[in-house]
């Protein structure tokens, strides 16, 4: 199933640096950016109506203790907005990173032997398997995972051409901590 791609969308974006990224597919951050923003909104709305209220109806509360709820909604939901970020694949001469919420997983770009589209298990409450690009090491242990979802297929493809890598597998594959090499020479 083919995406339909924004012409004026590249998939993948050339870095002053000589590195280059793989940007997210934004359709899979709009869930996210409307529940965030509405989010926002919804708390702002209640401590500007907290401050009102408290002015109105009981004006002998400090001004200080009026603003507290201001206070710390506010920052938090720039804090929230700004760090709930999609992934970001980047790759320059020496590493492939994958830049995460708060986290930044990277692998060196001369161990990198092949990216495989496979289900890898995640732990919770349950396991379940979910849908990763997998970046494979020469010794085929897995160096970062990348969700599937998050990005164009198209984009994948062009990312892996441009690391001089192959792309294999069809995400039907369950893979472990490690995937034999021998099955996608």
């Amino acid at each position: 199933m083919a995406r339909d791609l924004d012409a004026s969308l590249p998939t993948v974006v050339d870095l002053p640096d000589g590195s280059f990224e793989l940007p997210p597919d934004p359709r899979s951050m709009r869930p996210l950016k409307l529940i965030l923003g509405a989010s926002a909104v919804f708390n702002v709305t209640l401590a500007a109506a907290w401050l009102a209220w408290a002015t109105l109806w009981m004006p002998r509360i400090p001004w200080l203790l009026r603003l507290i709820p201001l206070a710390f909604i506010l920052p938090f939901e720039l804090f929230v907005w700004f760090v709930l970020r999609p992934p970001v694949l980047k790759a320059d001469v020496m590493e492939v990173s994958c830049t995460e919420l708060l986290s930044r997983r990277r692998m060196p770009r001369s161990d990198l032997a092949l990216i495989n589209r496979g289900q890898f298990k995640e732990r919770g409450r349950k396991a379940v398997w979910v849908k990763y690009y997998l970046f494979v090491a020469r010794d085929g242990k897995i160096g970062l995972k990348a969700p599937a979802i998050t990005f164009f297929p198209e984009g994948m493809a062009e990312f892996a051409r441009r690391l001089g890598v192959h792309l294999h597998g069809d995400f039907t594959e369950q893979v472990g901590d490690t995937v034999d090499l021998s099955k996608s020479n």
